[in-house]
């Protein structure tokens, strides 16, 4: 089948992004072909979760059965792969695991001699795809809802300084102080007049408790529970954001990052390996 990038799967929605933008730019920029192995990252995954990527326009194959040298992630047979690469130099390396203390370049120069590598990791970083960031955003921004209620509430969003604030509290750490949201809710409504705020996310009683939104319109996204894809699109339509530390708000933003005069607000240190791009404004969590 020739050169070809095999990507392990896992993980939430915006993880499974991450790892399919970081393939898909690795493969282009290599000259191979992207298959996916979607099974092994959701055996026995104690979320709950499950591959979603079927519902994107992406260009990449299901890796074949006949290339399954383990079952699960911890399996033996997985496990000893993963520790007898380490030994090899990277570019002869079959199996290519993310090393968080290394810069990006030990994927973006890799010239491999191998004809077969397996990448594993969440690659929670747009430097990783950036040279093909147009691409990216094309394949992986949700499909348009087709009812009426979200697309009114889109074209609400793109007429008006529309922010969205999303939130992530729920089985979740380390969790963003109220420090954090109003720093951020307060820069942009200095920046902006008129600003109407979305809320999405797991809490949402949580910030119109703890959170001041002086005169500013407030509308509280909650009927999309059983559509993450949908939720995700809104937060595309939004001129501005306000993410949290999670990978879902991170790709919420940056697909609607080609917005003219788009203002993001993220946490200037996550608690977690995602790496905000330095164009947003980063804030401090001052707990």
């Amino acid at each position: 089948m020739g050169r070809a990038i095999i990507a392990v799967v896992k993980g939430g929605l915006g993880n499974q992004l991450f790892i399919y933008a970081t393939a898909r730019a690795f493969a282009l920029r290599t000259g191979r072909t992207l298959y996916l192995d979607n099974r092994r990252g959701y055996t026995n995954d104690t979320y709950g979760r499950s591959y979603r990527l079927n519902r994107l326009p992406i260009k990449a194959g299901v890796m074949p059965e006949s290339w399954r040298v383990a079952p699960t992630l911890k399996h033996p047979r997985h496990k000893i792969l993963r520790f007898m690469s380490k030994f090899l130099p990277r570019d002869q390396r079959t199996y290519i695991a993310e090393d968080r203390h290394l810069p990006t370049v030990q994927l973006t120069a890799l010239e491999s001699r191998r004809a077969r590598i397996t990448l594993l990791g969440y690659w929670q970083n747009e430097e990783y795809f950036a040279d093909y960031a147009d691409l990216v955003r094309h394949e992986l921004t949700p499909p348009a809802p087709v009812d009426d209620r979200n697309r009114e509430l889109a074209l609400e969003m793109e007429k008006g300084e529309s922010v969205f604030l999303h939130v992530r509290r729920v089985r979740y750490t380390p969790i963003l102080s109220s420090a954090y949201y109003q720093a951020a809710i307060d820069a942009v409504r200095r920046d902006r007049k008129n600003v109407r705020f979305y809320l999405l996310g797991d809490d949402l009683a949580w910030p119109r408790v703890n959170l001041n939104f002086g005169d500013s319109e407030v509308r509280v996204i909650d009927h999309n529970s059983a559509d993450e894809f949908t939720d995700l699109w809104l937060m595309t339509r939004c001129r501005h954001a306000i993410v949290a530390n999670s990978s879902f708000s991170w790709w919420g933003a940056w697909l609607g990052d080609g917005r003219p005069e788009r203002r993001v607000f993220a946490p200037e240190a996550p608690g977690l390996p995602l790496v905000m791009p330095g164009r947003w404004t980063q804030i401090p969590d001052n707990k």
